[in-house]
Formats: structure tokens, C-alpha cells, sequence
């Protein structure tokens, strides 16, 4: 009489296996969501970066550095704080794309300096009142500019004076979104 064997996982190594691969994936998913973040906060840093860069653009085609109303030093600028101000200044158009008319007194040659794309805008936000955001849908963006001229600027967040003439910051927000600089302390 002829035997057959049939080779099969007992229910014992099956549950064996999935144990392992639940253990493993304990480990990464974490990891992954870890290293998701910090991606987020690098393209938040360059789109920060982009900014500060527009500003000095602005600067050099103006003379005076935008969002100041004085020649010294204001503090911190929230730059949701003035509505649309910030977008139309810099890319020299409405928030909505239409070129802004002359009422637009601080970019009166409406100049495009830089150009915001959809994905920088607050998800909840209406085309009445967008917002910038970073990549975790946070709007609290602050912005620090030298305005007396001294090489420094002093963020409310930042331990000591920091050596550059504009620098950009983001506080944690509510929903979670991270706190970040530009600058190393």
C-alpha cells in the first residue's frame, strides 16, 4: 500500500507566521510615519525658504522690505494675520490668479515674485480668504525681517538674535502640525 503525504502548514506555523509579520509591521508602520513627517517638514522648510527668497527679491527690486510699516524692527508677522497681503504681494496678483488693479500700492509694478500653487493654501480655506499653509495644513507661519538694518532678527521663539535679515518660522497648530525654524540654534 502505497502512502501519501501531503506537505501543509499546521494551523500552530500559520499563526506563527502572521504573529511575526504583526510584530514586523509594529515596528515600521511607526518608522514610516516617522520619516513621512520629517519629508513634510523638509518641503515645509523649502517652501519657507522659497519665501524668504521671494521677500529678497521684492527687496532689491523696491528697495524696503514688504509687510514693515516702519523702518525698525516690528516683531513677529504672522503673515495670515493680513489677509491677502502676503500672496498678492509677492506674486503680484489677487489671491483668485487675477492680476490685482492699483490698489496694490507695495507691488504697484505687480511684479511676479513668486508663484503660489494650490497645495500652499489652508484645505478649509474659502477663495474669499485663503490662507497659506505648510504641508501639515497649518497656517501659523511667521515671518521675521530686519527692518533697521542691523544683519539681525530677533523671533519671539528663538533663544538669541538670529544673523540673517528675514527668516521664517511655523508654531504647532492645534490639529498637531509640527513646530519648525529656518534657522539653527
Amino acid at each position: 500500500m502505497k502512502k501519501h503525504s501531503k506537505q501543509a502548514f499546521t494551523l500552530i506555523e500559520l499563526l506563527m507566521v502572521i504573529a511575526i509579520i504583526g510584530i514586523l509591521a509594529g515596528i515600521l508602520i511607526p518608522a514610516v510615519a516617522s520619516v513621512r513627517k520629517q519629508a513634510n517638514v523638509a518641503a515645509s522648510k523649502s517652501q519657507l525658504a522659497n519665501y524668504i527668497s521671494a521677500i529678497e527679491l521684492y527687496k532689491s527690486e523696491y528697495k524696503f522690505y514688504p509687510f514693515l510699516s516702519g523702518a525698525k524692527d516690528e516683531g513677529d508677522i504672522r503673515i495670515n494675520d493680513r489677509q491677502y497681503r502676503f500672496v498678492q504681494t509677492l506674486s503680484g496678483k489677487k489671491a483668485n490668479g487675477t492680476p490685482s488693479a492699483g490698489w496694490n500700492e507695495r507691488n504697484r509694478r505687480r511684479i511676479n515674485f513668486y508663484s503660489f500653487n494650490e497645495s500652499e493654501f489652508l484645505l478649509e480655506s474659502s477663495n474669499d480668504n485663503p490662507q497659506v499653509a505648510d504641508r501639515f495644513n497649518n497656517p501659523e507661519i511667521y515671518l521675521a525681517i530686519d527692518g533697521d538694518g542691523d544683519g539681525f532678527v530677533r523671533p519671539d521663539v528663538a533663544a538669541d538674535a538670529v544673523r540673517v535679515s528675514v527668516t521664517a518660522y511655523v508654531e504647532e497648530n492645534n490639529e498637531g502640525g509640527p513646530s519648525y525654524e529656518l534657522w539653527d540654534e
